[in-house]
């Protein structure tokens, strides 16, 4: 690779060469029945070079050394077409970084058979254990892929990554009830993936949703699940971490350094390496080292990340932040695995204290958040009506407000900790929020 950098140095004042390849093998299901298989082979190559701070990107999909040079210089007409970025300084240095994980070697030679017999387990025992339940949806799947950073300030890295997931959806019919779907998922860095335990925590949620309540208008004790949690802060909350919006001045934290924003039961930081991660990355996707950064500790707002072009034109350092977009080639800011600080008591004993209240496994609509505010407007469903200590039903209802307002809420969080590989992966627990304000929906 090398030589491919002294070659794009004719063109350009500064060159990347990014290089993906990856392996993904997915079944999925629908309606009790294996609906489609599939194995995907990839490999990315992306070349993003600047000239008198014009930046020019290629992206090709082979790694040959001769198809590179021709996407060098594809990259190099680009540059001359675009507008000088008058705030581009440069392409980031090495730096220092972790010990790799080993990915395991399952995860590269897996079969479509292997995933097929995940599927059929759990489908085979959600169908034995109620009749009345349909697995509507869902899938099983593998990925494998390497990753290769090299620029002309000498960054030189690789790394690879291997996760697998497991995903049911579960709808039951019983005495004229239909259950919304009620889902359940598993994902790890290997292979031993908790197929019962999917299947059993999604069956226990539709025996739930088969007694239907009705949600009143009121306040009261609220437990958001991982899936809500997540689905929730990755619209309203974690976009405003990103130093970009600070120099954009679109965040509401951009004055809350060392205040308040949250209550004491709540610290979130970042880190790849934590033990449920399944991307352990030593390097962001631009080749910048990765480490741990605490967001919020305790309540108390720390800081923001960056990725390198932000980081410089703020005049601070790169967190290891800069996320690749392997469709357009450039880089943005995001977090790499979000981590909620777990507590010190299972969800069954936070329910068992809950005279009234409401476990809420789902929101819609939390897309529709406002990071520049915080505001959200959302659906919860699947949810359950909680009474004297015990789930009793399921039930729909809105919530509509402040996601700062809401975490000074919480009160409590669990032990329990999931991790959930969408969009930004997050790692969290249930929280318990009290006097959260609900619209019951009939």
């Amino acid at each position: 690779m090398e030589e491919l950098i002294k070659y794009g140095e004719k063109f350009f004042d500064e060159l990347e060469i990014v290089v993906r390849r990856s392996r993904g093998i997915e079944v999925n299901v629908e309606l009790n029945e294996i609906s489609m298989g599939a194995t995907r082979i990839e490999k990315v190559t992306i070349i993003r070079g600047i000239k008198d701070k014009r930046v020019g990107i290629a992206i090709i999909d082979t790694d040959s050394k001769e198809e590179v040079k021709k996407a060098i210089e594809e990259a190099a007409k680009m540059a001359k077409l675009n507008t000088p970025d008058e705030k581009w300084s440069s392409l980031p240095s090495p730096g220092k970084y972790r010990e790799k994980p080993k990915v395991s070697e399952d995860l590269k030679s897996v079969s479509t058979e292997t995933l097929v017999e995940f599927v059929t387990r759990g489908i085979k025992l959600a169908r034995e254990s109620d009749p009345n339940v349909t697995v509507a949806g869902g899938s099983a799947g593998t990925s494998w892929a390497e990753v290769e950073i090299f620029n002309s300030q000498g960054i030189n890295v690789s790394q690879e990554f291997g996760s697998a997931h497991i995903f049911f959806e579960f709808v039951g019919k019983k005495e004229g009830v239909v259950t919304p779907g009620i889902f359940d998922f598993d994902a790890k860095d290997n292979l031993e993936l908790d197929v019962e335990g999917v299947v059993n925590r999604g069956l226990e949620r539709v025996k739930w949703a088969y007694n239907v309540k009705e949600a009143k208008n009121e306040e009261t004790t609220v437990i958001f699940g991982p899936w809500a949690i997540s689905g929730l802060l990755s619209y309203a909350l974690f976009p405003a971490f990103s130093g970009e919006r600070l120099v954009k001045k679109t965040t509401p934290l951009a004055d809350k350094v060392g205040e308040k924003v949250a209550s004491d039961v709540i610290t979130i930081y970042d880190d790849t390496f934590h033990e449920l991660s399944i991307a352990k990355a030593i390097a962001d996707g631009e080749g910048v080292p990765t480490r741990k950064v605490t967001l919020i500790e305790e309540g108390i707002f720390k800081g923001f990340i960056w990725d390198n072009y932000w980081a410089k034109v703020y005049g601070t350092e790169s967190t290891g932040h800069g996320q690749r977009d392997w469709r357009g080639g450039g880089v943005s800011i995001g977090l790499n695995s979000a981590v909620i600080e777990n507590g010190k008591r299972e969800l069954s004993e936070i329910i068992g204290e809950i005279k009234h209240g409401y476990l809420v496994e789902g929101l819609q609509g939390a897309h529709s958040s406002n990071p520049d505010n915080g505001n959200f407007a959302v659906t919860a469903n699947p949810a359950y009506l909680i009474e004297d200590g015990e789930v009793v039903g399921s039930t729909v209802f809105l919530i509509a407000g402040n996601v700062y307002e809401l975490l000074k809420q919480a009160t409590e969080v669990s032990k329990d900790q999931r991790a959930l590989p969408f969009m930004t992966t997050a790692i969290t627990p249930y929280i318990k929020f009290e006097n959260v304000k609900i619209a019951g929906k009939k």
